[in-house]
């Protein structure tokens, strides 16, 4: 799994640094835990039950995924075990979408860390 911010798609990276920035003005610590995904690795995210479309924003490298650093001190990548209903995620969702990101915490299946480009 990508994790390299380098992978992103040009348009998309300014973006995802702006949002890391202000994650880390908020003193919000967090982990990259995913940017760019091949087809292959976003059919394992379907079997894993992590992902639930097609075709991610990912295989394009317009999405990343953040974890924060407590929940994964916890308990990794294992995305089933974060709190959900830690407080600190509405605040990075909040912090995405005042920068015109899609936030997958907003979404019927919620993705809590994901971030995307907007349409």
């Amino acid at each position: 799994m990508d994790t390299s911010l380098d992978h992103l798609d040009p348009r998309f990276r300014n973006k995802a640094f702006e949002l890391l920035a202000r994650m880390a003005e908020q003193r919000i610590p967090v982990l990259v835990v995913n940017t760019l995904r091949t087809a292959a690795e976003q059919v394992d995210a379907i079997k894993r039950g992590v992902s639930w479309v097609d075709h991610s924003k990912h295989e394009d490298g317009l999405a990343i995924d953040l974890v924060p650093l407590a929940s994964f001190i916890l308990h990794e990548t294992s995305k089933v075990d974060w709190n959900p209903n830690d407080p600190v995620w509405l605040t990075m969702g909040t912090i995405g979408e005042r920068l015109g990101l899609v936030w997958g915490g907003r979404w019927t299946k919620r993705d809590l860390g994901h971030f995307e480009q907007g349409s």
